[in-house]
């Protein structure tokens, strides 16, 4: 086997042991690098495997290399968020994330494409991890978009309780579900990731203080999770047979099992486009080619020109239409008679969660939906981007659980993993 096949903590042990060095693991996963990258950050990751190679840094997983979604802000390298608009810029300060990982020792590779701004299903970053170009990645997640990916591409993402990882430095899209999200081959390797980022910071306002705990052990025994009984009209037959096996996993370690329904989720898709395009729209307002974001200098043109233009060549299509359809939401009358009552909806589906985990412990529902039309397509994990929980995608299950409750998911995460193979 490989170095670059390793996971992350195997990589770590052989660190450990003598048994390779940082530069031989940086390198090798810079030779199986790809397009997948839209910035190689080669001359700093083994600059940084050196000094951990000297014994200047001791966290355990110091010198273990790891990726960044393109919506991650550094200063060494240019974040562009997959747009035009931001092309070449790099940044005066630093996302708290990448600080982090920067004091553990972790060698940053590089940084992956995007969708533009990161709305949507594109992802170099999954494909990069499961390509065993990177033992690990640090992604955003918006509306249940990480996790989706991770179940198609045999991965686990672990989108953390809201305001648990600070998202101080991530391009922000939709500010309310944004959430900075460990990828990874194993549950193990996610958790490990979530170690190295979680934690309060006074730069976030959204920043939760929590004395976050991962020491508990795997055993699940006495836990009662709620379950899907039926298989819904948008899960194929193999992702109901992944789906059945990950549930009895659960049970073969103890686990109980009840019926769960929560019937506001039904309007969760329509809620978060109507929240994600509104937030969106006033999030990239200050993409206008005079604060922030290239410049565009028509002829002789005024303010009002030099902000067409610079939009207008700066975004994509999509990006385009999100901002359209977002200010119209916020516009008089919609606002009342669209966004408000959207924002209810997401408020009934907070409640039904909070009434469902007074008699479960956790929610585990199929990891992968049929997609249909555009704005059509469902997504599992919708309902817990808007309720801020924390929630993974692992082995065609989607495990959500109560606020602070991270720990109980990467549990849960593990016995679905390791019992139905989901480890790469």
């Amino acid at each position: 086997m490989s170095l670059t096949e390793l996971t992350a903590s195997a990589m770590a042990a052989k660190l450990r042991a003598g048994d390779t060095t940082a530069v031989e693991l940086v390198q090798a996963h810079l030779d199986a690098g790809s397009d997948a990258f839209v910035h190689v950050n080669a001359d700093d990751a083994l600059a940084v495997a050196k000094d951990v190679d000297a014994g200047a840094y001791h966290h355990p997983l110091a010198g273990v290399p790891v990726v960044l979604s393109d919506v991650m802000v550094t200063t060494a390298m240019p974040t562009a968020a997959g747009s035009e608009y931001l092309a070449g810029w790099v940044a005066p300060y630093e996302a708290t994330a990448v600080a982090r990982l920067r004091a553990a020792g972790l060698p940053i590779l590089g940084k992956t494409r995007v969708a533009e701004f990161g709305m949507g299903a594109e992802s170099g970053a999954h494909e990069v991890v499961a390509n065993h170009q990177a033992p690990f990645a640090v992604v955003s997640d918006t509306a249940g978009t990480a996790r989706r990916a991770a179940a198609e591409t045999g991965l686990v993402a672990m989108k953390p309780t809201y305001g648990a990882i600070s998202r101080f430095g991530v391009v922000a899209a939709v500010s309310s579900m944004d959430t900075v999200t460990p990828l990874a081959r194993s549950t193990a390797d996610a958790q490990a990731l979530h170690e190295v980022l979680v934690g309060h910071d006074e730069l976030d306002p959204t920043s939760v203080q929590y004395d976050w705990d991962f020491t508990a052990q795997a055993e699940i025994a006495g836990t009662t999770i709620g379950v899907t009984v039926t298989q819904p009209s948008d899960v194929t037959d193999e992702a109901w047979a992944s789906y059945r096996a990950g549930v009895e996993a659960l049970h073969a370690a103890g686990a109980q099992t009840t019926q769960v329904t929560l019937d506001a989720l039904s309007q969760a898709r329509q809620a978060a486009h109507i929240i994600g395009a509104a937030e969106f729209s006033a999030n990239l307002a200050k993409f206008d080619g005079i604060r922030f974001g290239n410049r565009v200098t028509p002829g002789h043109g005024t303010v009002q020109d030099v902000i067409v233009a610079s939009r207008g060549a700066g975004f994509g299509y999509e990006t385009k239409r999100r901002i359209i359809v977002g200010t119209h939401m916020l516009s008089s009358g919609m606002i009342d008679t669209h966004f408000y009552p959207a924002q209810r909806i997401r408020t009934a589906i907070i409640n039904e969660y909070q009434a469902a985990f007074e008699s479960v412990d956790a929610i585990a529902v199929p990891g992968i939906t049929q997609q249909g039309e555009e704005y059509e397509s469902t997504n599992p994990g919708v309902g817990a981007s808007l309720a801020g929980l924390p929630a993974a995608s692992v082995a065609g299950v989607h495990i959500s659980a109560p606020p602070y409750a991270d720990e109980l998911v990467y549990r849960l995460s593990t016995v679905v993993e390791t019992t139905a193979g989901a480890t790469k």
